[in-house]
């Protein structure tokens, strides 16, 4: 047995890890002490709350705030932070703490987790990433306990509490909130609340890598100007930043013109009110989980956007789930490439490899299967269910899960039992990425690699 765990590939070390950490909180959170009421909530609803935190996701089977007691949402919170850095990131620290030499093995399962090219440097790596996450989420956690000080009727210590619930939920873009019922509704005109909340969203969502090139340009010293520094910045993080910004303003422009009139939503809302709920909303789904304005009311077209938005999701090795920006936008560069008649895959003065196109669309393509597959069987699950459900909307749930989101229409509160081992799944391989899950279930088949290069044919496209 110890021989099978030595020889577990990064890939399935993640998988597992994952998994072992799920169980243990399914676990907790089913003991009576978990629950306000004294009794078990029940494996399967224990399991499906753990998978979400862990997961990062936000989906929730429960009332968080009415549902759990302290111990429960202490769970759910460790959950959350552990699911966010990455079971290796949680492992080395332990280690580290513990003062144990981290094997070579360990090294190329963190390199793995954080999609870097080169296993130097792993362990300081996560030293850093633990260092921006803690710094990012007192930080918010300070100013939402303000905040909720100021514009509620808590006391410092409710206020405290909630800020730090929400700051790392926010980081984490996990999307479990400890308000009620109608998650961010009631703080929808509060500028405060709303702009913190998005500000720490948009901080989880845009990497580590990216963090720590930010915090690399500003302690440079060199006399360049910052704008001078700011072109110097690696590919990755201009592509970041520049499909974030197009999202986020493009998402936001979009539910302004689907959503304005509608009373449901928008409609009621003063002008700059609605520009602020677009924004939420825009920010939010990409893998966030946290809303200002009812997803169930939506409209047709809004829920459809939707789906696309939680798919693409955030970017590489950051909390966020999803396809990624950079996968989108090498698919999206590489299109505008074709278009122009070039043979070369050119962006900000550089050339990407091909073999970049080819994993963005492997992402990209398992990912779609993996909804499409998914929708499929919710709605074969749910076909019987008394509670009847549209397509669209059983399509919304799965790309919530899938990408790791967390909003809902109101299909999670009345799914069935196999509906729910369904998003349970959805989950599990967004957090992971199915490539991942892909390649640790056929590690054989790439040491099997014997290296026979086959005549070159071209078929007809298009």
């Amino acid at each position: 047995m110890k021989k099978k765990i030595k020889h577990l590939s990064p890939s399935q070390t993640i998988m597992a890890g994952f998994a072992l950490m799920i169980l243990i909180g399914a676990f907790l959170l089913n003991l009576p002490i978990a629950s306000k009421s004294g009794n078990s909530i029940g494996f399967i609803n224990a399991l499906f709350t753990a998978t979400s935190a862990n997961c990062v996701t936000g989906l929730v089977v429960v009332n968080t705030m009415e549902h759990w007691t302290l111990f429960g949402k202490v769970v759910i919170l460790i959950l959350i932070q552990f699911g966010a850095l990455g079971f290796m990131s949680v492992m080395t620290v332990a280690m580290i703490l513990m003062k144990q030499q981290i094997s070579l093995r360990s090294r190329q399962a963190i390199q793995a987790s954080f999609n870097q090219d080169n296993i130097g440097g792993m362990v300081k790596l996560v030293k850093k990433v633990v260092a921006v996450t803690f710094t990012i989420e007192v930080i918010g956690a300070v100013l939402l306990m303000i905040a909720f000080y100021k514009e509620t009727q808590m006391k410092l210590s409710e206020a405290a509490f909630q800020g730090i619930f929400h700051s790392i939920s926010a980081f984490c873009n996990a999307g479990f909130d400890n308000i009620g019922n109608d998650s961010f509704i009631p703080f929808q005109s509060s500028v405060p609340i709303n702009f913190i909340v998005m500000t720490i969203i948009i901080a989880g969502g845009l990497g580590f890598t990216v963090w720590l090139e930010i915090i690399e340009l500003l302690r440079n010293k060199e006399k360049r100007s910052l704008r001078l520094r700011i072109i110097h910045m690696s590919l990755h993080s201009k592509i970041v930043f520049s499909v974030t910004g197009i999202l986020i303003i493009g998402g936001m422009l979009l539910f302004l013109l689907f959503e304005w009139s509608n009373p449901d939503t928008f409609g009621k809302l003063h002008a700059l009110e609605k520009v602020q709920a677009a924004l939420f909303q825009s920010v939010t789904l990409r893998t966030a989980g946290f809303n200002t304005v009812s997803q169930g009311a939506l409209r047709e077209i809004s829920k459809f956007i939707s789906c696309i938005f939680m798919l693409i999701g955030g970017s590489s090795a950051s909390t966020a789930g999803g396809m990624k920006t950079v996968t989108i936008g090498i698919i999206i560069i590489s299109m505008v490439s074709v278009l122009k008649g070039r043979n070369k895959i050119e962006v900000y003065g550089r050339t990407l490899p091909f073999d970049l196109l080819q994993k963005a669309l492997t992402v990209a393509t398992t990912m779609l299967i993996v909804v499409l597959v998914s929708t499929i069987l919710l709605y074969f699950a749910e076909s019987s269910n008394s509670f009847q459900h549209s397509f669209l909307d059983l399509l919304f749930e799965v790309c919530s899960a899938t990408g790791t989101v967390g909003l809902t229409t109101g299909v999670t509160s009345n799914i069935s039992t196999v509906g729910k081992g369904v998003l349970i799944l959805c989950m599990y391989l967004g957090r992971l990425s199915p490539v991942t899950v892909v390649v640790a279930l056929n590690v054989k088949l790439h040491e099997g690699a014997n290296g026979i290069n086959f005549p070159e044919e071209r078929i007809i496209i298009g």
